[in-house]
């Protein structure tokens, strides 16, 4: 026999200290499952809340793309502000407070973001008066 279960208090020791962690994780386990939206709006508005917020681990994808391990935190704790009572306007404000305005797929427009906005538009039209110079510039040097 095991000289470690010779005796019978720390055999009764072990048994005990196993059952409770048996025990103790079953029902760790059955609490920690998550707990079904009450409502299908709070789902419809939770999907689109993380379409609209960026993943602050995955490259270009949305909360609701995303499979990285913070996109699930975060997708929870959308979850549950909606339940809380949040409306849509205040868990995204939450959101950009805490992560910065980097989060939201569309930024604000405002004096910091005019670039991302505009940027863009300004680069065409650039291009199309550039080709459109350099095509009448042709035009009237050429022989005819």
């Amino acid at each position: 026999m095991n000289p470690f279960f010779r005796s019978p208090y720390l055999c009764a020791f072990t048994w005990l200290l196993f059952t409770t962690l048996f025990l103790g994780g079953t029902a760790f386990l059955a609490v920690a499952q998550e707990q079904p939206i009450s409502s299908p709006s709070h789902k419809q508005q939770a999907m689109n809340i993380s379409k609209v917020l960026r993943c602050p681990m995955a490259t270009n994808l949305s909360l609701f793309e995303s499979q990285a391990p913070i996109a699930h935190e975060l997708k929870a704790q959308i979850f549950s502000m909606l339940e809380q009572g949040y409306s849509q306007d205040e868990i995204i404000l939450f959101m950009v407070e805490r992560y910065g305005e980097k989060i939201r797929y569309q930024p604000e427009l405002k004096g910091s973001t005019v670039a991302l906005w505009f940027g863009p538009l300004f680069l065409l039209l650039l291009g199309v008066g550039l080709c459109l110079g350099l095509i009448k510039r042709g035009a009237l040097s050429s022989p005819s």
